[in-house]
């Protein structure tokens, strides 16, 4: 793959996170507070947002290395095509830096930290 090649995969892969971090937010946290999943199943869990997020984001990096440890030579996740999952754990990496963001800014009190 060429350099070119490989910067017109990133730029395409970013607009898909883009767009998926906007459908599916919408389904998770609806239209208030982008964050609002992890802050309630935070609560509900008695956990933090940031291990909300992780359990989250481990479970699309599990099926990444599980596809790959089943078929070093090809990847394939069964339930979804591989493609989706890289694009979700792309949008969790961002969400992420937006839950980091969010705190920084935050009452040190706050037990969603």
């Amino acid at each position: 793959m060429t350099i070119e090649e490989r910067q017109k995969t990133i730029k395409s892969l970013m607009e898909e996170a883009l767009n998926m971090a906007k459908s599916k937010g919408q389904d998770y946290s609806g239209n208030e507070d982008s964050l609002a999943n992890f802050k309630s199943n935070a609560d509900t869990l008695g956990m933090t947002k940031f291990q909300v997020w992780a359990v989250y984001f481990n479970k699309h990096v599990n099926a990444i290395n599980n596809s790959i440890k089943t078929n070093p030579r090809s990847p394939t996740v069964y339930s979804e095509p591989i493609h989706g999952r890289i694009v979700d754990a792309i949008v969790y990496l961002t969400l992420l830096d937006c839950l980091l963001r969010e705190s920084s800014n935050k009452d040190p009190e706050d037990n969603n930290l």
